[in-house]
């Protein structure tokens, strides 16, 4: 695409080329690097269906040649790409952190009509959203939307808010909406395009509707990525069950909240969220209702970066199950071990790995056998300019790339050199936005830099697997049946207080560590003893009850009684979680325990009673909804270690009984300082979460074709449905990247004068001066040509009828004493020379009545010209490939026009045999009109002969 619009070297206005400094050559407008990314961003494409109204059959298919290509989202690479100008297809772009809050409700807001369709087209949806059992998202007919939609039931194609709008009952429950419905019809909400950025801190892990399924990743919390899934963490029944419930959790299918959103809903309906086994949907529980829900796990965004300095997104998530690639887990493109997803990004002095001195080491980054080093990442947001003393437009363009909605409600507007800025509290400060005119559009840019700094650990993270411990006493090494274990082995401890597990393992520091263990637990919330060295360690929450209350004996069972209520913190006799009030679980003991949580028993009471999570000080175990094939890591705890060997001992407290499984201990280094690596922010377009397109293919390609996965699959409603489920990748998102994409483009600075140069080149000028180039990209970045009394083009960038104008009617083509000049105009090119040859000949194809000398003429009788491009190099619609038959810049290897350096883009074809070729043909033509007498250019007409006397030309 590029090599059309803006061309192999960079262009002065003038259409010369830019001469390299240091190489004393042109400069090159892209690169092989260049040429990989933007590959990527044409990614997804594929024939639309056949139509039943025209035939087109290739080779047995039945592929739609006809139409535009569509954009299969879940194909589309959905990482950042970098562009040509030194930064990101995306820049510039509104984020979408920023988009305002219930968007669809704001002026500028666009409604698509879908007619009696509740299907997405923007978005990827499974068809089951058309069951009548499908929530719709309805508008209640005193809605200020339903209304602006309905418009008295005369339904326009695309609705626009011209000004923003108050919600109404459910649309006020709503972060954002998909399909709308009003009355019998639909209608789709299509979103502004936005950016989201590749790293953001303060993650949340979202999964999907089981937590074994694949996309066990993080999410933006500020973004509508995932769903509800209500559940207590510290209670296993909710665990192993997460609800979602229709008209109170969740409003319609396919809904998407912010992470806030959701935990309200939840806490609203006396639950949480969680890090759930599977969700459950009600009333009615089925699959293609669920997709991506949040959890409250933390989830920290990580970077891989290679020995080139390109990176991958790493997604540091919980796996609770197996992880398999591109099947169940993590997905493999942010997966640290698996991704080789690699792409550029623009650094700020050197990279991790950069050199041996700059080892991952150095940068306390993790290094990989390959070469690459894993970095921890934190976003700063910063201030670009603090003045606008002495600042230009062009530098506010290439400093400036967050784009804004417009300028600050209470902002005050401040010409400068090229630019506005509209100034909140007469200070230049991160509020501040800069308005720019540039080829005829208009950008508001945030004064704004978000940056990606490295960091690493003071100790890279450390596994000790349950085959790396030291001692077993009552404790069991088991096999992991499902390979869900990390190396396929677990801790299994016998229900007695004298079981433990100690590992022995070497530090380089004295210091704080931190210190978690990954675990499975089907039953409730267990706490365990952590020896180090000998000691017992003790954690204070943050948010430990400063006020020990007694414990209290309701008595036995007085869940019983018709009038329960939960009880509260201290209170018992509890049997299971929910006996206890919100925030509460039931915490098990035997009599004679000494152990009693944010209570006081001082007569040694041993009911079971409920307990605030936050006042247990031994290692707290959360269920996970399973015994060996549910693991979750518990919360990191920072403990002292000394450099060299530390013992860690893992013990069963007294009276407890159906102690976590544990796969393994994790040792890191706290946060190291952050270090001076660092890039800028990158966008981009395409969700990242996957879908399970590459299993379900592969599977299907297993049955269909064992031996030949190259196959092409037959895209059944199988794939498309479970595609929708997973996937976030949606239409709208990829379309808006490759419009990006063509904007790049079209705005290059090289597309005017390499567009220009081509015009003229294809209307007869091989050669144009300079000053003609400059004056004609003139008219192209302007819009406007005036000649005499008339003025062509619309005043807009990248007019063709200003530029054909100026092409046509300046002074360099219609100056007559130019003609004198042999290096003025072009060569004709051999067809144009046979068609005019035609013209002037007032050729006509007239069928003769007398004198056939061959067999009878057929009803199809047609002449044509035959094997043209054998015989003078050109063929009417037979390009020899995408480049046309000639090379616009080529120069003749031999004559004048190498001596004085001359383009002659037809000479490319004219070779010796081509030329007699063409002097041989219209020769024949002359002599014998439509024919293939002496290499005539046609075929046997099936009448006459060719018995003329004139022969045919030959070489010498």
């Amino acid at each position: 695409m590029q090599l059309f619009t803006i061309g192999l070297y960079v262009l002065n206005e003038d259409g010369t080329q830019v001469i390299d400094s240091t190489t004393g050559k042109p400069k090159e407008t892209y690169t092989n690097e260049d040429i990989e990314s933007f590959a990527r961003a044409w990614t997804g494409f594929d024939r639309q269906a056949a139509r039943g109204n025209y035939e087109d059959r290739r080779g047995g298919s039945t592929d739609n040649r006809l139409d535009a290509m569509k954009v299969i989202a879940a194909y589309r690479d959905p990482l950042p790409k970098a562009n040509l100008a030194g930064g990101f297809l995306g820049d510039r772009y509104l984020r979408c952190v920023d988009l305002p809050s219930q968007s669809f409700l704001k002026k500028g807001a666009v409604y698509t009509l879908r007619g009696a369709s509740p299907l997405s087209e923007y978005r990827t949806d499974p068809s089951y959203f058309e069951l009548d059992n499908a929530e719709k998202f309805v508008l209640d007919s005193n809605s200020t939307l339903y209304q602006l939609l309905h418009n008295v039931g005369q339904y326009q194609l695309n609705v626009e808010l011209d000004e923003d709008i108050v919600c109404f009952e459910t649309e006020c429950n709503v972060d954002t909406v998909r399909m709308v419905k009003v009355d019998d019809v639909y209608y789709e909400f299509k979103e502004r395009p936005c950016v989201q950025m590749a790293f953001y801190d303060d993650g949340k892990q979202i999964r999907g509707r089981e937590n074994k399924d694949l996309g066990s990743m993080c999410a933006n919390p500020k973004l509508a990525q995932a769903s509800e899934a209500c559940c207590r963490e510290e209670r296993y029944q909710e665990v192993r069950q997460a609800k979602k419930e229709t008209g109170v959790t969740y409003f319609y299918e396919g809904e998407r909240t912010k992470y806030n959103t959701a935990r309200d809903r939840c806490v609203n309906a006396g639950k949480d969220l969680c890090m759930f086994e599977y969700t459950n949907v009600s009333p009615v529980n089925d699959w293609w209702k669920k997709g991506f829900s949040w959890t409250n796990k933390d989830c920290e965004i990580m970077v891989k970066v290679n020995s080139e300095g390109y990176i991958a997104v790493v997604h540091d998530a919980d796996n609770s199950y197996r992880n398999q690639i591109n099947k169940y887990g993590i997905p493999a493109e942010v997966d640290e071990n698996e991704t080789l997803n690699w792409f550029k990004v623009h650094w700020d002095g050197d990279f991790p790995g950069s050199s041996p001195e700059n080892s991952c080491a150095a940068n306390m980054c993790k290094a990989h056998s390959d070469g690459s080093c894993v970095c921890r990442t934190s976003v700063s947001e910063s201030a670009v300019f603090d003045s606008i003393d002495n600042v230009d437009k062009e530098q506010v363009m290439g400093q400036l790339f967050l784009g804004a909605i417009g300028p600050e409600a209470n902002s005050n507007s401040t010409n400068g050199n090229g630019f506005i800025a509209h100034v909140v509290n007469g200070l230049i400060d991160t509020s501040t936005v800069f308005e720019v005119e540039d080829k005829g559009r208009t950008f508001f840019l945030k004064n704004i830099v978000s940056e990606v700094h490295l960091n690493g650990w003071e100790a890279v993270p450390t596994i000790f697997e349950a085959e790396d411990a030291a001692v077993l006493n009552n404790a069991t090494i088991m096999d992991s049946t499902e390979l869900s274990a990390s190396n396929g082995h677990y801790i299994d401890f016998d229900s007695t207080d004298e079981a433990y597990v100690t590992w022995n393992i070497n530090v380089s520091y004295t210091g704080d560590y931190s210190m978690s263990f990954r675990h499975a637990l089907d039953t409730y919330t267990r706490q365990m003893e952590v020896y180090i060295n000998g000691g017992l360690i003790k954690w204070t929450s943050p948010n430990a009850n400063t006020d020990i209350p007694d414990v209290v004996n309701l008595g036995d069972n007085p869940h019983n009684a018709v009038d329960f209520e939960p009880m509260s913190r201290c209170n018992g006799d509890c049997d299971i979680d929910d006996h206890c009030a919100a925030g509460l679980f039931c915490f098990q003991v035997n009599k004679g325990s000494s152990d009693f949580p944010g209570c006081n028993n001082p007569n040694g009471l041993g009911s079971d009673f409920c307990v605030d999570p936050n006042d247990v000080d031994n290692m707290l175990f959360l269920p996970t909804g399973g015994w060996s094939e549910d693991w979750r890591l518990t919360e990191g705890k920072i403990v002292g270690l000394v450099a060299g060997i530390n013992t860690i001992k893992v013990k069963v407290p007294f009276g407890n009984d159906n102690s976590p499984n544990i796969d393994y201990l994790k040792i890191e280094g706290v946060p190291s300082p952050t270090i001076a690596s660092k890039f800028r922010n990158p966008p981009h377009f395409v969700g990242k979460k996957p879908s399970m397109l590459y299993f379900l293919v592969f599977v299907l390609a297993s049955i269909t074709n064992p031996f030949n996965f190259n196959t092409s699959c037959p895209r059944t409603a199988l794939i498309t449905d479970h595609v929708s489920r997973y996937t976030e990748q949606n239409t709208i998102d990829a379309q808006y990247e490759t419009d990006a994409l063509l904007e790049h483009l079209v705005y290059h600075d090289n597309v005017a004068p390499f567009l220009t140069t081509r015009i003229m080149q294809r209307f007869g000028i091989s050669n144009p001066s300079p000053r003609y180039v400059q004056t004609c990209v003139q008219a192209f970045k302007t819009g406007l040509y005036i000649s005499g009394n008339e003025t062509f083009g619309d005043s807009k960038y990248g007019s063709l009828a200003a530029l054909s104008a100026c092409v046509v009617l300046d002074r360099e083509v219609t100056d007559e004493a130019l003609y004198e000049d042999p290096a003025f105009g072009a060569l004709r090119e051999p067809i144009l020379m046979v068609m005019n040859l035609l013209r002037s000949m007032e050729y006509s194809n007239t069928l003769p009545t007398v004198g056939l000398d061959g067999p009878p003429l057929v009803e199809s009788y047609n002449v044509r010209l035959w094997q043209m491009d054998m015989k003078i190099g050109q063929s009417p619609h037979d390009f020899p490939s995408v480049f046309s038959f000639f090379l616009p810049e080529y120069v003749p290897e031999a004559g004048p026009a190498l001596s004085a350096q001359l383009a002659a883009p037809e000479a490319t074809i004219l070779d010796m045999p081509k030329i007699i070729g063409l002097q041989n043909g219209m020769l024949s033509l002359i002599k014998y009109g439509m024919s293939d007498c002496h290499n005539g250019l046609s075929t046997y007409p099936g009448y006459r002969g060719c018995s003329g006397k004139y022969g045919n030309m030959t070489i010498d």
